[in-house]
């Protein structure tokens, strides 16, 4: 006999999300921040370079260029890729000392974080979510490409050199899905 749960799914995730993003901000900077937790490892600055102001500057601008990047009435992958690279190097511009390894995963994981916050806390995240790209890591590398010795994904400092993970990752993908998606269930299963 089928009962309902003693917690309904909602409360469940509210109380995930509650415990893995900070949201006093709301939720896109709860997004833009985690997804910078996951590369600031990486950043070899100076003093002057890690002031707060920068990262500051940065998430503002990711806020409302992500914002109006989901919300565009894309068509083909084709202009996504391209919108994709003004982005990275838009923000390699707002703050010179990342790479574009390191631009990616922040874009990246930004778009995939807001995914997981959903719809109703992220309006218009669903809309062009087919086109999103893969965040390139280490787990995708080794797990994904079986590279045994790949080059630092926060050093790939060439667009074009990242774009050709994409590329692959299409060719593999199952063609009946999306390749986030399939990033999702990849990552979902990884065990490095």
């Amino acid at each position: 006999m089928q009962t309902d749960a003693f917690l309904p799914q909602n409360l469940r995730d509210d109380f995930l999300i509650r415990l893995l993003f900070n949201t006093a901000d709301g939720f896109e900077y709860a997004g833009i921040r985690k997804a910078y937790l996951d590369f600031n490892r990486t950043l070899k600055i100076n003093d002057r370079d890690l002031h707060p102001s920068n990262k500051i500057k940065c998430e503002d601008f990711l806020k409302s260029q992500l914002l109006v990047l989901i919300s565009k009435e894309l068509e083909s992958q084709e202009d996504f890729d391209s919108l994709h690279q003004k982005l990275c190097d838009s923000l390699i511009g707002t703050w010179s000392v990342l790479t574009y390894g390191q631009a990616q995963k922040w874009i990246n994981m930004t778009l995939k974080y807001w995914l997981v916050l959903g719809e109703h806390r992220i309006k218009n995240i669903e809309k062009n979510a087919r086109f999103f790209h893969i965040p390139i890591d280490s787990y995708v590398q080794k797990g994904w490409f079986q590279e045994k010795k790949p080059k630092a994904w926060s050093k790939i400092n060439n667009y074009d050199d990242y774009m050709e993970y994409q590329k692959k990752h299409r060719a593999s993908a199952d063609p009946k899905s999306h390749p986030l998606l399939e990033e999702f269930k990849f990552f979902n299963n990884y065990r490095p």
